[in-house]
């Protein structure tokens, strides 16, 4: 009879103790969001933020004072992890501007998305000119399918604020998507099926979790 299937945590506590088996499993299990998460804002360093990712999930357990879903644990550590990654890209930059931290480089290509449409495509370069706190509530929302509860507990917000925030979110993609020239024909039938066209990105390919270990 076959053994009863592990959790996320019972696997990340395993792969803690030193079991790479496990780590292996849950970077089955989880990697691909993660990479997908760091791939819009930050490609060239995505798989380098993953991986960092998933090892600060080994330490940051210790530290949790109230469980929570594994999900909102593991894309609270990736949130920390984007947003240091921008603010130091900041520091190193010659001169700083605010504006780098709110929209990160809006210039780069997801280097794993390969978007199969105009839509797609027009929606992408939107979301990357958004701030970045506007863009992980998207995320989040529309691409990994988290509860409100979920994104609360992941961007340390009260849960009462989470609709709020879906919702300016989703009206500055609105608007980010007006700003853009060009492609006029798409922009109109992409804002009249937005919600579905945001979640239709998590469909696109984006590669297999790696079968080495973390």
């Amino acid at each position: 009879m076959r053994g009863r299937e592990l959790g996320d945590f019972e696997l990340l506590e395993a792969w803690s103790a030193g079991d790479s088996q496990a780590g292996d499993a849950l970077a089955r299990r989880h990697y691909g969001g993660v990479l997908r998460f760091f791939d819009l804002r930050a490609a060239s360093h995505a798989e380098d933020l993953t991986q960092k990712t998933f090892l600060a999930c080994t330490t940051a357990i210790a530290n949790m004072r109230e469980r929570v879903s594994f999900r909102a644990f593991l894309f609270g550590i990736a949130k920390n992890q984007l947003l240091h990654h921008i603010r130091s890209r900041s520091r190193a930059a010659p001169t700083f501007d605010f504006d780098d931290l709110q929209t990160g480089d809006p210039a780069a290509t997801p280097s794993r998305v390969v978007a199969m449409y105009e839509e797609q495509r027009l929606l992408l370069r939107a979301m990357q000119l958004l701030a970045v706190e506007a863009q992980m509530v998207l995320q989040m929302f529309y691409w990994e399918g988290l509860s409100n509860r979920e994104i609360a507990d992941a961007l340390g917000v009260p849960l009462s604020t989470v609709t709020t925030r879906v919702s300016r979110a989703r009206q500055a993609l609105e608007r980010a998507v007006a700003q853009i020239p060009g492609l006029d024909r798409h922009r109109t039938l992409l804002l009249e099926g937005l919600d579905s066209w945001v979640a239709s990105i998590a469909e696109l390919s984006l590669g297999e979790a790696p079968a080495r270990g973390l």
